[in-house]
């Protein structure tokens, strides 16, 4: 299908009338589901496919040095390409996790970093829940774990970045790629440019976090 290309939906007006759907929703910074159900979409082919909105969220652990913690995609959107770590709000028997816990679990499953984070780090939310995002509507590949989304679905990725501030130098820790990560990095952020990352809101999403780094962190 012309529309579908590596799993990913990349025909516009289809991308448009997802979007607009989703932002119909007013789902806010706190979705109260992991997955929901949009409903049914038209397809440019003449058929019509289950719709859902799934929500993830996005860490973005900084320095005292103005760097960043990256790692490299392992799979599509933009396998091989930088990204934040991140992933998916998990749904355990009912109740849907939190943003900024779901950003703390990836940072650590993708990058190897202290389960400790937490505990010593400042966290902040860097902006709020963006739901515009037409270059990350998926294709399901099989049925997904946890939610109601089957193989053929459709669905949408909603993403909020949540700071981390992690005083000193990153590049002293030990990190290590895990999960769907390829490779870490530590990079500087004024090295980085939008045609590196494999979604373009990441680079938007460091910077609002830097811009909305605590005074007491700077």
């Amino acid at each position: 299908m012309a529309f579908i290309i590596d799993h990913m939906i990349v025909d516009p007006a289809l991308q448009a009338a997802i979007i607009a759907r989703v932002l119909a929703q007013n789902f806010g910074d706190a979705p109260d589901q992991a997955a929901h159900d949009l409903g049914v979409i038209a397809l440019p082919d003449g058929g019509s496919a289950k719709l859902f909105a799934r929500h993830a969220a996005d860490a973005v652990l900084l320095d005292d040095r103005d760097q960043v913690v990256l790692i490299t995609r392992r799979h599509n959107p933009g396998s091989g390409k930088l990204a934040l770590p991140g992933g998916f709000l998990d749904d355990v028997d009912g109740v849907v996790e939190d943003g900024l816990t779901a950003a703390l679990r990836e940072a650590v499953e993708e990058t190897g970093i202290s389960a400790k984070l937490r505990t010593w780090c400042t966290t902040f939310a860097a902006g709020p829940r963006r739901f515009d995002r037409g270059f990350d509507i998926r294709a399901a590949w099989n049925d997904i774990a946890g939610t109601a989304v089957k193989k053929g679905d459709i669905f949408t990725v909603s993403t909020q970045g949540f700071g981390i501030h992690v005083p000193g130098d990153l590049a002293a820790l030990p990190l290590a790629a895990g999960d769907d990560a390829a490779a870490v990095h530590v990079a500087r952020i004024a090295d980085l440019q939008e045609r590196m990352f494999a979604v373009p809101d990441h680079l938007p999403i460091i910077r609002d976090a830097l811009a909305c780094l605590p005074r007491s962190c700077r």
